[in-house]
């Protein structure tokens, strides 16, 4: 397969600790998928799922109760990961659903590849490494917005994912930082 389709993820294996070689060879593995907005990458429950690596787009991880009201857990974009950390690491059901929110382009790692990285432990561990940053990463911002009011969590994620705030619809980025989407457009008529 073309390395400079997956040049990103190349880098990112790099930076994440991989030699430039074995990173290269790794993605001769990996599959490259287009997705159209509002497609599922998966689904709560499946088993098991893909991890994935997004070159271009947005995704939503969310969850929904027993009444079909959605919770997002996670927005994604160019050059993170996205996956299901329960299914991707231990082949268990999927905790959540993953969205594509537009158009994306993806880098999948399929079940048998994750099968294939949990049996050699320096890949595994540099999997686990990127996935639990992820994790971290998701896990402090959400606990960094709880503190602050619904402007200041606006502000907070509008400061830290400036792209985002261009290409993703208000209602998803309200429903991320805790929300209204009526109070979101009273908060960005307010910022004007």
């Amino acid at each position: 397969m073309n390395t400079d389709t997956f040049r990103l993820i190349i880098d990112e294996l790099v930076e994440a600790g991989m030699k430039r070689k074995s990173a290269e060879r790794f993605s001769a593995h990996l599959h490259y998928r287009s997705y159209r907005a509002k497609s599922l990458v998966f689904s709560q429950g499946d088993k098991p799922t893909n991890l994935v690596f997004i070159l271009s787009g947005y995704i939503r991880l969310f969850v929904a109760d027993e009444s079909g009201d959605i919770s997002i857990r996670l927005i994604g974009g160019p050059g993170d990961f996205v996956a299901c950390i329960v299914s991707a690491m231990y082949g268990m059901p999927a905790d959540y659903t993953a969205e594509c929110i537009t158009d994306c382009q993806l880098v999948v790692i399929d079940p048998y590849m994750q099968s294939e990285i949990r049996k050699e432990s320096r890949f595994r561990l540099l999997m686990q490494d990127i996935i639990l940053r992820r994790l971290i990463d998701m896990v402090d911002e959400k606990a960094a917005m709880l503190p602050l009011k619904a402007t200041d969590r606006y502000l907070y994620f509008m400061e830290r994912h400036p792209q985002f705030v261009k290409h993703i619809p208000a209602a998803t980025i309200a429903n991320y930082i805790g929300v209204r989407p009526q109070s979101l457009s009273r908060i960005r008529q307010g910022l004007r």
